[in-house]
């Protein structure tokens, strides 16, 4: 009997077996390769801009502020900032309001880039504060940290500079000074992205430079391991009491409309989640309607019932209602016409605005300057321009004028 023979068919099966375990062991490691791989990236930080996005005016109204009214009033609050020392939550408003751009003849003035030095040049910060001051910028390994809530040489919220430092075009390789030298603009958004938590309590400025910078941006990680997408961060702003949040919940309606105008070329958000945002704004533009003074302003308790029954922010009544008043104004100026009340609601709160910062004393606009600068951001937005397109009439009005 020839046992060669025999043992064939048996030596067959143990090759195949052996090689089908190896084929499977490979396999195996391979796709445990492949998943280490798709793990760290799906865990890299999406690709942002080099330039934000910039998101302009859509209407002209002079119903809502005239020519005149319009310059009066961006006078009264041009950005008389330079001395020693100044807050540092005044200089991210102003820079906000006024854009990079802004040049003043007006000595006390700071233009728009000696603001924006302020924030993001180390000797610049030092020359106003002192050198014993702690710096507004840290640079470590996950970034640029920009010092916040610590005090008026800080940053008043969660990523106020960033959102603003976007809102004003700022490339992400624009120059910064750090105590430890130069870097680039790119690190403190990097900072941000690393350090966002879905259970942080402030998300609207976080979410608002976000979408100007990274508007493609389909989903990511934070370092918790959250799934961020911006349906979920609209979805987190929209779950809180209406004037919940900073300025009456005004910010998070701003972030809000600031997606949307987004999406309307970067498709950042799902059909469903940009349906969510629009049906609630809706809903808040209805409580402004119904709550809105005969004179034409709001307060802190603008949702009615539907709201928290807050204290104001500012320092007296009159102080509250501008802030109300001017922060729906500048939303709804960026906002899709279908969010709008009708037109005699907001024209006689621009009425009534520009009126009440005409009117009030050299103290009271200092005390108030912080939210007056919504104020008017917002009535240059209602004429179709940027305040610093504002700027040049400004020039022949007599810097002493108060």
């Amino acid at each position: 009997m020839n046992t060669d023979s025999h043992n064939q068919p048996q030596r067959s099966r143990l090759l195949g077996f052996f090689v089908f375990q190896i084929v499977l062991l490979c396999g195996g490691a391979a796709w445990a390769v492949w998943r280490v791989d798709l793990h760290y990236t799906e865990r890299e930080l999406p690709v942002p801009l080099h330039e934000p996005l910039r998101v302009g005016p859509l209407y002209n109204e002079p119903g809502v502020v005239s020519d005149e009214q319009l310059v009066r009033v961006l006078t009264r609050l041009r950005p008389r900032l330079r001395g020693p020392q100044p807050k540092i939550n005044l200089v991210d408003h102003s820079l906000r309001f006024w854009g990079i751009e802004a040049v003043f003849a007006d000595p006390k003035c700071l233009s728009g880039l000696e603001m924006l030095e302020l924030l993001l040049d180390h000797r610049q910060y030092s020359k106003a504060w002192g050198d014993k001051a702690l710096p507004l910028l840290i640079e470590n390994p996950d970034g640029i940290r920009i010092r916040t809530q610590e005090g008026d040489a800080t940053a008043s919220h969660m990523d106020h500079t960033l959102a603003t430092l976007s809102e004003v075009g700022t490339p992400l390789d624009y120059p910064v000074i750090t105590p430890g030298g130069e870097t680039e603009m790119r690190h403190a958004l990097e900072w941000s992205l690393k350090h966002f938590s879905l259970n942080q309590v402030e998300y609207e400025w976080s979410a608002l430079a976000y979408v100007l910078y990274m508007p493609d941006a389909k989903r990511w990680f934070s370092t918790e391991g959250q799934v961020i997408t911006f349906d979920r961060l609209a979805d987190r702003i929209m779950r809180q009491k209406p004037n919940q949040g900073i300025c009456f919940g005004n910010h998070r309606n701003h972030a809000l409309v600031m997606m949307l105008r987004v999406d309307d070329e970067h498709d950042t958000l799902s059909d469903a989640g940009r349906q969510r945002i629009i049906d609630y704004l809706k809903g808040i533009t209805a409580m402004f309607v119904a709550s809105q003074h005969a004179d034409g302003y709001w307060d802190q308790n603008w949702p009615g019932a539907d709201g928290e029954n807050l204290p104001g922010m500012g320092t007296d009544p009159m102080a509250d209602r501008m802030l109300a008043t001017g922060h729906v104004l500048e939303w709804w100026a960026l906002a899709p016409s279908e969010l709008h009340p009708p037109k005699e609601v907001y024209f006689k709160a621009g009425q009534w605005l520009s009126g009440a910062i005409e009117g009030l004393s050299e103290k009271k606009l200092e005390s108030s300057y912080v939210f007056l600068t919504h104020a008017g951001r917002a009535f240059a937005l209602w004429r179709g321009k940027f305040p610093a397109e504002i700027v040049e009439p400004l020039e022949y009005v007599d810097p002493a004028t108060p």
